[in-house]
């Protein structure tokens, strides 16, 4: 039978779409509406196209609503239903159904239909979603008739968890154990106990072991019990609250009306229930993300991809932690026979663009083309339809047929999201939430995050309000500013407390020889010309120097990207540089102290002690000020503006965090530096007499003032530290 059923053209679709708005705006307004009152308005021709779109559009809003019905129930409305029953009718139906979550398969299609089993397997055939399905119509029927209170082989079964239209799921008490366990009756087939053998992790459902009833063509999955019910039971819980409620404390109330509903004790307080509870709504939401997205990515590096992330899909613990579940759809390229489109399918509305184009039979991409950014992108649905209580996309009111229906689908997400479209009411902070989950939902591939630890990192730092303000937060002018001229930035840093200690050495040195030496006095300014004309190369050589580290620590190549190893010698560069700011000015200083007297007395003979004392203790006062100040200047821009760049959370290691504690220990260093330069103004303050008291007195003042700066600094440098080592050290865990 041809496909004659569906629209050719837009120009036939703009014939019977209006009859089809107001159906389903009928439906939307009031009590079932009638099928056959919406065919009268329709010219004869167009009459059993209208009859099967309707049709359809009937049994999507029944089944929404849990209205069951299936095409034979229209014979009482359609006189020449038999006329409309196609091909493409039927794969409708079994599509609403699955979404329905209804146990249906392909099998129970072949019996209903028999002269239509070739189209149908031609069409069934076309969608490598629905292969996995197919089950013999005899373990179909044994399937359906397992109820609770059954024992089946080593199991009792207790209470039904969930029914999907893969399998069903008991919970049952094993005998031989004797503990509780989550049960997965199925067909016996599918590579779902292989793929999830290979997966151990604290955030997806541990698998026991399988046992297989062959008579009966059944699989037992037997695996880990989770009291604390489902994600899609928390988004239904939370959308009968008022939404300034949304927090952690009604996440909780939701786990506990689920431990209630099996009859399960709620446990007593623990440090995961009292974190929780104190979270925000968007704290909540990036804490159940960051932990699924750990769990894919340790689902991807051994290969699977899940391919339905969807909220029922999420099972909760007693203390509300997430775990990954049902893998039956999964792929995992390193079971021998198994293949990416055999077990293909999944939930319409948390699909990637690309997933719903390999489920689209008029598509040329497969379901090999898809990788983790595909789960990636279900799982930025899921937590946007948690965060906010709707799917950011609504897929209700596409009544095309299937093709149509998933290209539409494909393209609603393809255009991307609507300008503040995670926005919560009340102007909730999301701590940077929404940005994570735009990146997550970009329609473009190689924008979403590599991987599902830079994604769950991403959130991690929703939960850090500190953290994200200093490795994503918005820079203000002066970061950008450093950002766009790294160099001039430390060289400004550095040198200009060089130039303030400069000219105090000098007018201070120079008042000395003039009262102690007022015939030295064209001695000193030679020697002055000369150690400048020395220092000044030397200097300008330590600059290159620095500058060389600088531009080595800061440069990111934007053609290529750089190694593990590479980012990691920049991030060490970077925390060196205020070592080597200090180092610079500090050893120019140390060398020109003694260089001073010395060759006063090379030049002039004897010199007076007092001479050596000034010039020693006056310019290493200068060298503490040329270190200690540029140290906590250099640094801060590093960690503020530099370092953060760096990081990237597959090139992190061990050894970020041991320097990073490395530097933190150099900063008392430093600030015992900078506290001594006021004290060495005291005592060359004791040693000068009265006649300098004004001016010693400033000195010491500003070496107060000063060392209040360097302890700002200090206190700012040390906070960011603290929390770079907590960050990479929770990458580390």
């Amino acid at each position: 039978m041809s496909e004659t059923s569906i629209p050719s053209t837009d120009a036939d679709w703009s014939q019977i779409e209006p009859a089809l708005e107001a159906f389903l705006a009928a439906w939307d307004e009031g009590p079932v509406p009638n099928l056959a009152e919406y065919l009268e308005p329709c010219s004869a021709e167009m009459r059993r196209q209208l009859t099967v779109e309707l049709i359809k559009l009937d049994l999507e809003q029944r089944w929404q609503r849990g209205l069951k019905r299936v095409i034979e129930d229209y014979r009482s409305e359609v006189a020449y239903l038999d006329e409309c029953i196609t091909g493409p009718l039927i794969f409708e139906e079994y599509h609403i159904r699955r979404q329905a979550d209804d146990d249906v398969s392909q099998a129970e299609y072949f019996k209903r239909f028999p002269n239509l089993v070739a189209e149908l397997e031609r069409l069934f055939g076309m969608d490598p979603a629905m292969r996995s399905t197919v089950v013999g119509t005899a373990d179909s029927a044994e399937k359906l008739t397992i109820v609770p209170g059954e024992q089946i082989d080593d199991f009792d079964l207790l209470l039904r968890l969930g029914q999907g239209a893969f399998a069903t799921v008991f919970l049952a008490r094993q005998r031989s154990m004797q503990r509780l366990v989550a049960v997965k009756i199925s067909a016996d087939h599918g590579h779902e106990p292989q793929t999830l053998a290979q997966l151990d992790h604290n955030n997806i459902i541990r698998v026991y072991d399988q046992r297989t009833l062959p008579e009966r063509g059944l699989r037992l999955l037997y695996m880990q019990y989770a009291a604390g019910g489902t994600l899609a039971g928390v988004i239904k819980f939370m959308r009968k609250l008022p939404f300034d409620q949304w927090n952690g404390r009604a996440y909780l109330k939701a786990v506990d009306a689920a431990l209630n509903e099996r009859g399960e004790s709620i446990p007593s307080d623990s440090s995961v229930r009292r974190k929780v509870a104190a979270m925000t709504w968007p704290q909540v939401v990036a804490w159940v993300g960051s932990q699924l997205g750990q769990a894919l990515d340790s689902a991807h590096r051994q290969g699977v991809l899940h391919r339905d992330l969807k909220p029922a899909n999420v099972l909760l613990t007693t203390e509300g932690v997430p775990k990954l579940a049902d893998f039956n759809i999964s792929f995992s390229d390193k079971i021998e026979g198994s293949s990416p489109a055999a077990y293909f399918g999944g939930s319409l509305a948390y699909m990637s663009p690309e997933q719903l184009e390999a489920c689209n039979p008029g598509h040329s991409r497969q379901a090999s083309d898809l990788d983790g950014r595909s789960d990636q992108y279900s799982l930025g649905i899921l937590l946007a339809e948690l965060l906010t209580g709707k799917l950011p996309f609504d897929d209700r009111a596409n009544s095309r047929p299937w093709e149509s229906k998933l290209a539409a689908m494909t393209q609603l997400r393809r255009s991307g999201l609507a300008p503040n479209q995670l926005k919560l009411p009340d102007n909730f902070d999301t701590g940077g939430l929404e940005q994570v989950l735009e990146q997550c939902l970009d329609p473009r591939i190689e924008i979403r995050f590599a991987h599902g630890l830079d994604l769950a990192r991403e959130l991690e730092l929703c939960l850090d309000p500190a953290g994200r303000r200093l490795i994503v937060g918005n820079a203000k002018r002066w970061q950008r500013f450093a950002r766009w001229f790294p160099l001039t930035t430390v060289s400004l840093i550095t040198v200009m407390p060089n130039i303030v200690a400069a000219v105090f050495n000098f007018n201070y040195n120079h008042r000395e020889i003039y009262e102690l030496m007022p015939d030295a006095e064209p001695t000193f300014m030679r020697i002055q010309a000369i150690i400048n004309m020395i220092a000044f190369p030397t200097g300008m050589g330590c600059a290159s120097w620095l500058a060389g580290s600088v531009g080595h620590a800061v440069k990111i190549d934007k053609r290529h990207a750089l190694s593990a190893k590479e980012l990691g010698d920049r991030r060490q560069r970077c925390l060196e540089l205020g070592n080597l700011a200090a180092i610079v000015g500090l050893t120019l200083w140390l060398i020109a102290a003694p260089a001073y007297p010395i060759s006063l007395h090379l030049m002039l003979g004897k010199v007076p002690p007092q001479i050596y004392a000034h010039f020693v203790v006056s310019l290493a006062l200068c060298g503490l000020i040329a270190a200690a100040y540029p140290f906590f200047g250099v640094t801060f821009v590093a960690i503020r503006c530099f370092y953060p760049r760096l990081i990237r959370w597959d090139s992190v290691t061990s050894n970020d965090v041991v320097f990073l504690r490395r530097l933190a220990k150099q900063c008392w260093l430093y600030l015992g530096l900078a506290a001594s330069v006021p004290m060495i103004a005291v005592v060359i303050l004791v040693l000068a007499g009265l006649e300098r008291r004004f001016e010693l007195v400033a000195l010491a003042a500003g070496g107060v003032l000063g060392f209040g700066i360097a302890l700002t600094a200090f206190r700012l440098v040390q906070a960011d530290l603290e929390t770079l080592i907590r960050l990479l050290s929770k990458h580390q865990d």
